[in-house]
């Protein structure tokens, strides 16, 4: 049994429960199953819910945001009051950028970096009954993809493919490249060695997931793929139902990419497209590079080529030096173009940003209310949106997923909507669903028998 005061005592022939906590964005969520894999491979580790005693906690975090590094710190403090015997690992962006703040807190045993993680799975087995390991590597000297794929993960219907890392981009509110270092692409044959595998073992799902998927296969020797190459490679992969991107910058969408995505009924009609700000002169100083009319053109481009797509946006609210006229033209231009939705941020100061020596910081009131202002704007959009589709048949990914401890069916449509459908368990794969009404941000339907639509 585990010994008191945060210290695990481990048995030779004992199997330990792990558990999984991930904050963040899906290149997190696959590191984290990344990591499961990698503990899988090495033995004498099984996997629990979060929610259940487990001998360790690994918690994967977020540094994207102040708030977000608060969120990750809360909860390592929380798991360690309401399990002091377990150990607490911690992985992440956050453990990349500021271990030595991480190891002040409670209970933490392992501190894992980026560059690190393929040797997790021995340090987490090595872990001394007490005091603190840091095993943190400079990200900068990292120069290679660490290539460690995996064939299954916790979620049933959809996998994610890590198809590259890092970004050579230098946004002066980003922190990016120093918690996850510079672009580094994954050989092609492993991607799709790895698509093909997911498919095969029933995945109805593949998203493609990266920091900067513009950049792919840009820094591989001898390559000629680019994106797009490959996106035609993985859509050729036979049974495969549905296939989706991930963020990707509005410089990186060509026309070839949208008329593949147009003509392609498996390419999901979704694209999230991160703006951050609709004024040239905020662009400017984010060291975006694109101007609001760009990108302007780009979505109207889209909507126009794929009718009723999906396409959603992020938005920093309050970057130093943001006026109110700024502000109001970021509004104007996302009232005016047919996105879904939107990913509002209220900005934070990330320590070692260019932005952090920027003196004209917005006070926080304001940044609250811009944020506030745009979160209408995305409520009543997504609701427009969803009005659209009732009475339509829409191909929906179902999934279950549990409520006042019934399971009840829902999933998401290609243009990542989503579909609630009442009580039941999910068969997997897509089927269509007749949408009856619009609830909010999401949709309310009914299975259609197969064959009833013939």
């Amino acid at each position: 049994m585990p010994a008191a005061h945060g210290r695990s005592s481990f048995p030779g022939n004992h199997l330990k429960s792990v558990a999984f906590c991930t904050f963040g964005c899906r290149l997190n969520q696959y590191d984290t199953e990344t990591i499961r894999t990698l503990l899988d491979e090495f033995g004498g580790w099984r996997s629990v819910p979060f929610r259940e005693h487990a001998d360790v906690y690994v918690v994967n975090t977020c540094s994207v945001t102040a708030r977000a590094d608060a969120t990750c710190r809360k909860a390592i403090r929380r798991i360690h009051a309401e399990r002091p015997e377990s150990a607490i690992v911690v992985t992440g962006c956050y453990a990349q950028r500021a271990p030595g703040e991480l190891a002040e807190l409670p209970g933490v045993r392992l501190i894992v970096g980026a560059a690190d993680r393929g040797g997790i799975a021995r340090k987490m087995h090595q872990m001394p009954e007490g005091g603190l390991e840091i095993a943190v590597s400079p990200i900068a000297e990292a120069r290679e993809f660490v290539d460690l794929p995996i064939t299954e993960m916790m979620e049933h219907s959809r996998a994610f493919v890590k198809v590259q890392e890092g970004c050579n981009e230098s946004c002066s509110f980003c922190i990016v490249p120093q918690t996850r270092g510079a672009s580094r692409s994954r050989r092609p044959e492993s991607v799709l060695a790895q698509a093909h595998a997911l498919v095969a073992s029933g995945y109805a799902e593949v998203v493609l997931t990266g920091v900067h998927l513009g950049d792919y296969g840009l820094d591989l020797p001898g390559n000629r793929r680019g994106l797009t190459d490959l996106v035609r490679e993985i859509l050729a992969i036979p049974k495969l139902q549905r296939f989706r991107l991930s963020s990707i910058e509005p410089a990186s969408i060509t026309d070839e990419l949208i008329e593949l995505m147009a003509g392609h009924d498996t390419f999901a009609r979704h694209f999230h497209i991160p703006l951050q700000s609709a004024s040239d002169a905020v662009l400017s100083r984010m060291k975006r590079r694109y101007t609001a009319e760009h990108f302007s053109m780009l979505i109207r481009k889209i909507g126009q080529a794929i009718p009723d797509c999906g396409i959603g946006t992020d938005v920093i609210c309050g970057f130093p030096g943001e006026t109110d006229a700024h502000f109001q033209e970021t509004f104007d231009c996302l009232a005016e173009l047919p996105i879904t939705y939107v990913h509002p941020f209220t900005y934070s100061v990330r320590p070692g940003s260019e932005a952090e020596g920027y003196g004209d910081q917005i006070p926080g009131d304001v940044k609250k209310r811009r944020t506030r202002a745009l979160k209408k704007l995305m409520r009543d959009k997504q609701r427009a949106f969803c009005e659209r589709h009732v009475g339509k048949t829409l191909p929906v990914l179902l999934e279950s997923s549990r409520r006042n401890g019934s399971s009840y069916l829902a999933g998401w449509t290609d243009n990542y909507l989503r579909v609630e459908l009442g009580e039941g368990e999910a068969q997997g794969g897509v089927v269509d669903v007749h949408i009856v009404a619009a609830e909010g941000d999401r949709l309310r339907g009914e299975r259609v028998p197969v064959g009833a639509h013939q």
